[in-house]
């Protein structure tokens, strides 16, 4: 029960953080201090039971924390964690953040982002990304493909999923990175809606892996479902 009456709690803080910055700032810090170096981990009666959606993260080797929804503008949604990082998503891809070593000031041609198409997936994208300590305008050629389906277990329901495999490359030359950098980002989408529902991506040469988890969408699907929380 206390559990459940902080995670409540703090969605309805951190919602605040789309409004006031004055006002939301001590809320913020707070919640800060209350989420900083912590492994979480919920309950889906826990998750039910947020105002703000939650996102599960696991950045690297670091231990799992959390992620609250904090703000919807159009197709971006914005991300805050405990201890002031921001990741702003568009259609499942991290496209800026804010508070991070080496910080995703910017992404361009969002509007063929295959992860956006109604139908068919395209099979690449091309896009230019300023990424703090790595450069300017370096361009990303990725290719897409959907490589199966599976099954996931998430707070103790099972997803069945589409796996889609984004194979990223930095092709140009900079002065803070090698040429020829490719890695691969990966994306589960809910079979049926073809919702997002985790996903493993990497943004930069220089930077973590980001393993994400959207819990509040795994609860929505298992009421839907019929399960009771």
């Amino acid at each position: 029960m206390k559990s459940n009456r902080w995670l409540a709690l703090f969605g309805a803080a951190v919602l605040f953080l789309s409004g006031c910055s004055t006002t939301t700032l001590a809320y913020y810090n707070t919640f800060r201090q209350a989420l900083k170096d912590r492994t979480v981990k919920y309950t889906a009666e826990q998750v039910a039971a947020s105002k703000a959606d939650i996102m599960q993260i696991k950045a690297g080797d670091r231990s799992t924390s959390s992620l609250a929804l904090t703000y919807i503008d159009g197709e971006k949604y914005r991300w805050v964690s405990g201890d002031k990082v921001i990741f702003t998503i568009e259609h499942g891809v991290i496209v800026k953040t804010e508070g991070l070593l080496h910080d995703l000031y910017y992404t361009t041609n969002l509007q063929h982002n295959p992860l956006a198409a109604s139908d068919t997936l395209p099979n690449s994208w091309k896009r230019k990304v300023d990424v703090d300590g790595v450069g300017f305008g370096l361009t990303v050629d990725s290719s897409w493909r959907i490589e199966g389906e599976e099954t996931h277990e998430y707070l103790g329901f099972s997803v069945p999923l589409l796996k889609v495999v984004e194979t990223v490359k930095f092709p140009e030359y900079s002065p803070f990175i090698d040429t020829g950098l490719e890695w691969e980002n990966i994306y589960y989408l809910h079979k049926s809606t073809k919702q997002l529902m985790a996903s493993q991506q990497k943004f930069s040469p220089e930077g973590d892996s980001y393993d994400m988890v959207y819990l509040s969408r795994i609860v929505r699907e298992m009421k839907a479902q019929g399960v009771a929380l």
